[in-house]
């Protein structure tokens, strides 16, 4: 996005962050500008109206105790997602390109049940199902985040999609935090940039649903 239309994007925000934005180098500045600019559309989708959004020691967007908002973003695209808080859950989303990667990430994104089930596929499909299970993983780990305040690696999680836009999760978390249970929807998207998996999860306290036993492989279109 060239200069002159980051700063037009900009004046929509509120002057507090604006004046963050500022702050922030060029590259970054433009992801969190868009990534403000989504999560206050998905808010007025919501009919709620909020102040200025910042963010929070764990670098969340900082939303008022009564939503919820999430981000992501990519060089091409933005995402936010909004709720009106309810008991305990918390929410996460997360936005990933479905193209060719330059290495192959699976042995750092994948659990060695994840990896089974992932080998028998041809290379292609293998790669976008690693970029999808990568992408569930990262919306899991945002909603979890406010209950555990650290790093949650990949291998902490185990995500098994399912054709219906849901996904089978079971989480070990290797501190010994929880239990919760984490409800994710996936769909996978197509944009004038191209194909991207967009995916969400909800996180609250409670007991995991236990993964299915030997799911069918899912091959993505």
């Amino acid at each position: 996005m060239e200069i002159a239309a980051i700063d037009e994007l900009a004046l929509t925000l509120r002057l507090p962050e604006q004046r963050f934005a500022e702050q922030l180098p060029e590259a970054r500045r433009a992801s969190w500008i868009a990534g403000r600019v989504a999560l206050r559309a998905a808010l007025e989708d919501l009919g709620a109206e909020t102040g200025p959004i910042l963010a929070t020691d764990r670098g969340a967007p900082l939303m008022p105790k009564e939503l919820l908002g999430s981000i992501s973003h990519k060089k091409e695209l933005a995402v936010g997602l909004a709720a009106r808080r309810a008991g305990e859950a918390e929410l996460g989303v997360d936005l990933e390109k479905d193209a060719p990667l330059r290495i192959d990430i699976g042995r750092r994104v994948l659990t060695e049940r994840e990896a089974g089930e992932v080998d028998r596929l041809s290379p292609e499909a293998r790669q976008s199902e690693v970029l999808l299970r990568l992408s569930c993983k990262e919306s899991i780990y945002k909603a979890v985040d406010p209950f555990v305040r650290r790093y949650v690696g990949f291998q902490e999680a185990t995500v098994t999609p399912h054709p219906g836009g849901t996904a089978a999760v079971a989480l070990d978390l290797i501190q010994g935090d929880g239990p919760f249970n984490a409800e994710v929807r996936w769909r996978r998207v197509k944009t004038p940039f191209g194909a991207f998996f967009l995916t969400s999860a909800r996180v609250q306290p409670g007991p995991q649903a236990p993964l299915l036993p030997d799911p069918d492989a899912w091959v993505p279109s």
